[in-house]
């Protein structure tokens, strides 16, 4: 299979080291020094630079060579996901994967928006899956959300049986969702756990978040039982209990005082501006069935301090 990646950072790398070799793979990068790296090395060592890649795996930046691709990975920046497509002419049987956490541009879900776009099959895969543990061939799962089943066997087979891990949903919109809201109440676990080093603690917060986001998923009229996916509580319970964790690693750095609560900061931004469409999009009534929720909002919003945040999380 002709297989495009696109994205030459960490997950776009681990993720095309992972693909069985006897297909044709290729990372498509801006990045010179990644693409020279790669095709004179079989290294990117701005990621990882003790790592061998596969021999099957080429760069480039020639965008026009997607054109052949059978399957393309999408594992830039969600906000970058529109632009990057427009400029494609895939083929009409090109499955169009996305990797990539977070809503696109103007809050819309990224396989909502594609649709709109283009008539290519569209797929999603998530998963707990830290990119330095997969490059590593540590074994790794994800859930992949098709409307078509066949095209999850198809996008299954593509990958090393070895590795990859894989269980199945039809609930694509279900899965954006969940990589939205694992994030937002992983930093909601880390604030706590800042405050309490406590197993009993972090895992009262933890039940309690759990529920909250299965009513978000009813909310958002996607199927709740898709929680029980490897993309539901196991990506939340990667993303949430482990210090290598970005956004657990913010709530820690929130609840300890480093950082203010101004959402001007560009590292809260991003949390700030997934939890102010959230929010934007919900009726008062249901803001009352999510007192996690509503309360990360109030003290990204400077609407409450941190120590009170902390007591609402835990006695609510």
């Amino acid at each position: 299979m002709n297989i495009s990646v696109a994205g030459g950072g960490a997950f776009g790398t681990a993720l095309a080291n992972a693909l069985k070799k006897e297909n044709q793979i290729t990372i498509h990068t801006r990045n010179k020094q990644v693409i020279s790296e790669i095709n004179s090395s079989r290294k990117n060592p701005q990621y990882f630079p003790n790592k061998i890649l596969s021999k099957a795996i080429k760069a480039t930046d020639d965008l026009k060579s997607i054109s052949a691709a059978d399957f393309l990975f999408l594992c830039i920046p969600s906000n970058a996901i529109m632009d990057f497509v427009k400029q494609l002419s895939l083929n009409k049987n090109c499955i169009i994967v996305n990797g990539a956490k977070g809503f696109g541009q103007k809050g819309k879900f990224i396989p909502d928006a594609l649709a709109e776009i283009t008539s290519n099959r569209l797929a999603s895969i998530k998963g707990p899956s830290f990119a330095n543990e997969f490059i590593f061939e540590i074994p790794t799962s994800f859930t992949i959300a098709t409307k078509d089943k066949s095209d999850f066997h198809g996008i299954k087979s593509l990958f090393r049986t070895n590795l990859a891990v894989f269980d199945y949903t039809d609930d694509i919109r279900g899965v954006e969702l969940l990589s939205i809201l694992k994030n937002i109440y992983a930093i909601i676990v880390g604030i706590v756990d800042a405050y309490y080093n406590s197993s009993n603690v972090r895992f009262l917060v933890f039940t309690k978040a759990l529920n909250e986001i299965k009513k978000l998923l009813e909310i958002f009229s996607v199927q709740s039982d898709t929680i029980f996916r490897y993309a539901g509580i196991g990506d939340f319970g990667l993303t949430s209990l482990n210090d290598l964790s970005r956004n657990r690693t913010l709530g820690l750095l929130i609840g300890k005082g480093f950082f203010g609560q101004n959402p001007g900061n560009p590292i809260v931004l991003e949390g700030v501006n997934a939890i102010d469409h959230i929010y934007g999009r919900l009726e008062a009534n249901q803001l009352t069935e999510l007192p996690y929720f509503s309360k990360l909002h109030d003290l990204f919003n400077n609407q409450i301090s941190v120590k009170d945040f902390v007591n609402c999380v835990i006695y609510n």
